[in-house]
């Protein structure tokens, strides 16, 4: 179907869930104000040392906890935005959404425990920290930037395809810096590494769109 770009239409909800991850942005800055800094010029900074690699840095942790569920809900976002511009509609509903989201949500939380689960089982977390590390920087920094695109989009009519190319170069840029950043360990383990990209990067997310689309 020819996509359509959907006509700017009011929408309390969305107004709702913008305000809400722009509240969540400014608890981030009060959590840890120094990492939230780093995070977000992650891609503006061509650096091959994180500021700090904690040993006891947990995933669990109020910040990244808090940066994670601001990520999926900005991840939802642009998953829903895309679903609506390529299936030609002009109605947005918080059900539709929250749909999305759920899907979004449950698809990360799989995908992580799985990942971090592995790496607890065959003891890797001290060879596998910063690379770990440097990951979730990245995509929290991605998902700052795609939410900054999607303020302009409601409310400076910034166009779809405009968000979706530069998402995509944002992904593209992320990931070289992350190679660059880790290619020691990535070259060294290059097979493994490989199997962990189809495993765990494409082959979830095919799943994810085909269970949206």
């Amino acid at each position: 179907m020819q996509a359509i770009e959907r006509m700017p239409l009011s929408n309390n909800w969305l107004t709702f869930v913008l305000l809400l991850l722009f509240f969540s942005l400014f608890l981030l800055t009060i959590i840890d104000v120094a990492r939230f800094k780093e995070v977000a010029s992650k891609l503006f900074k061509v650096s091959f040392l994180e500021r700090t690699i904690d040993e006891n840095y947990s995933v669990l942790s109020g910040f990244h906890v808090l940066f994670s569920l601001f990520s999926v809900t900005v991840f939802s976002l642009l998953f829903f935005d895309f679903k609506v511009f390529y299936d030609g509609v002009n109605a947005m509903s918080f059900q539709e959404f929250w749909e999305v989201f759920q899907v979004v949500f449950i698809y990360f939380l799989l995908k992580n425990s799985i990942e971090n689960s592995l790496i607890y089982l065959f003891m890797l977390r001290n060879t596998l920290l910063y690379f770990v590390v440097s990951k979730a920087n990245y995509f929290f920094a991605i998902s700052c930037y795609i939410f900054v695109l999607l303020l302009l989009k409601e409310y400076a009519n910034l166009q779809s395809p405009v968000i979706y190319n530069v998402a995509g170069f944002l992904f593209f840029i992320s990931f070289i810096l992350h190679f660059l950043n880790n290619k020691n360990l990535i070259l060294n383990h290059l097979f493994y590494f490989i199997l962990y990209i189809c495993t765990f990067e494409i082959a979830p997310l095919l799943i994810l769109f085909k269970l949206m689309f």
